[in-house]
């Protein structure tokens, strides 16, 4: 396990040392659990070596499109969090920040500082600011990937089958069972309380319109749903995963978003009970495992996956050669958003996103395809796309939805047949749906949402 552990950090400033500092500061953000957490493993580490208190310290700020649902949903995580931790003897503070500096003061107090790794653009750029303005070693642990992202590879890959046999060989190094040791120092810097969290969240502007979700937040949630989905789902799962009509996805990429679970675990939890070899399986590693570290990969390699010049040339120039072919329907950003287009199908996928903060995986894909038949400029359907997904999905603002948005325009994907609109990239339409499904229930299904919401 220490293996494990010592290939997920990156060492910066070693030949600095605090002397003077109070406490092993572990800044959390997508670790907000106990289990599976290296972070937390390595920061208990720190603090039982250098004979100090653990201070795991969340920064509260505010993202591009706060709302009250996933706050809400990100505070009873937090709170879980709290309770947890105090059970092994860490202290644990949040803290509504609206700068650098507001970290940077508590970080400068520690003799040393642990916290997540990031992939995402501004997750990266605090981390390299705090390692530039502190004289104290910096540990950053990649805590919310199966494998590190740079021993998957070293570059930007293009196919998701070129990373796949590389990725299900880390399967038997990786899946140990996971133990922390204890907390030796012990000592109370803070008993912030709940109603004191609760403050810091209340100081956030957020979006009071977007508030209804069916998921509770938090590590305990997130085991029960991985447990539901391991005994009364994954037996199915190859069958039925694609399928809106029924409930047979993991619904766990909200929790795996806010770092409530880690997908080691997961992956621990579903050999304890299968085989690898099993087909369904192998179907579900291949989503969890394979496309979710393949989008780590795309936004830690690729400095445009929110927007569409992160295309590949190709699937560009073929959405440039049929910019000004007719559209039989076009729509508004409002209009889309409120779910009111003439496609039912669509409508639907849309109001169960507005209701409910997720949307069934293969919905999502033909939710972004129609968004780029029906706008006039295919660039600012990806804007739409992006903005839509950030703003209702509770698990927007994340690589898997950044690759899914660039993978409906054709990255990760090959040319398919000439057509109007999209040229060689792929299209998909709601024969393919009736086809495949049972649509009718599947209406029928978000048509109950709206009434009991």
């Amino acid at each position: 396990m220490s293996d494990q552990l010592d290939f997920r950090i990156k060492k910066y400033n070693l030949d600095k040392e605090n002397k003077k500092g109070e406490f092993v500061l572990y800044w959390v953000q997508t670790g907000l659990r106990i289990d599976y957490n290296f972070a937390l493993k390595l920061a208990i580490k720190e603090s039982n070596r250098l004979n100090l208190p653990l201070l795991v310290y969340f920064a509260l700020k505010e993202n591009k499109y706060a709302n009250l649902r996933q706050y809400a949903f990100l505070k009873q995580g937090i709170l879980e969090l709290k309770k947890n931790l105090r059970q092994i003897g860490a202290n644990f503070l949040v803290q509504k920040v609206d700068s650098f500096s507001d970290i940077l003061k508590v970080a400068k107090r520690a003799s040393v500082l642990i916290a997540d790794f990031g992939y995402l653009r501004g997750q990266r750029y605090w981390r390299s600011f705090l390692i530039k303005k502190l004289d104290l070693p910096v540990f950053l642990v990649e805590n919310d990937t199966f494998a590190p992202v740079i021993l998957v590879a070293k570059n930007k890959v293009p196919y998701a089958f070129l990373i796949k046999k590389k990725i299900l060989s880390f399967i038997p190094k990786l899946s140990d069972r996971f133990e922390l040791e204890s907390l030796r120092n012990k000592t109370e810097l803070f008993n912030q309380s709940n109603s004191e969290i609760e403050q810091q969240f209340k100081m956030l502007r957020l979006d009071k319109k977007v508030f209804k979700t069916k998921f509770i937040g938090g590590e305990t949630q997130a085991c029960q749903i991985l447990s539901e989905f391991i005994f009364k789902k994954l037996v199915y799962y190859k069958k039925f995963r694609s399928s809106p009509d029924k409930d047979f996805q993991s619904n766990l990429s909200p929790y795996l978003h806010f770092g409530f679970i880690s997908p080691v675990k997961i992956v621990y939890e579903v050999l304890k009970n299968y085989s690898i070899d099993d087909e369904n399986v192998q179907a579900f590693f291949n989503e969890l495992l394979v496309w979710r570290e393949l989008a780590r990969n795309f936004v830690y390699f690729e400095r445009n996956y929110d927007n569409w010049k992160g295309l590949p040339f190709w699937s560009i120039k073929t959405l440039d050669d049929h910019k000004n072919d007719k559209r039989d329907y076009v729509y508004s950003l409002e209009e889309l958003e409120e779910g009111k287009t003439h496609d039912k199908y669509w409508n639907a996928c849309q109001k169960e996103m507005l209701l409910t903060g997720k949307m069934h995986n293969y919905m999502r894909m033909y939710w972004a395809k129609k968004v780029i038949e029906w706008s006039l400029n295919w660039r600012q359907a990806y804007k739409w796309l992006v903005y839509l997904n950030d703003k209702y999905e509770l698990d927007g603002r994340d690589p898997n939805g950044y690759l899914g948005i660039a993978w409906s325009f054709g990255c990760f994907d090959r040319p398919w047949r000439e057509r109007k609109i999209f040229g060689k990239v792929r299209y998909m339409n709601e024969k393919g749906l009736e086809r495949k499904f049972d649509m009718e229930k599947y209406l029928q299904k978000i048509a109950e949402l709206e009434k009991n919401s």
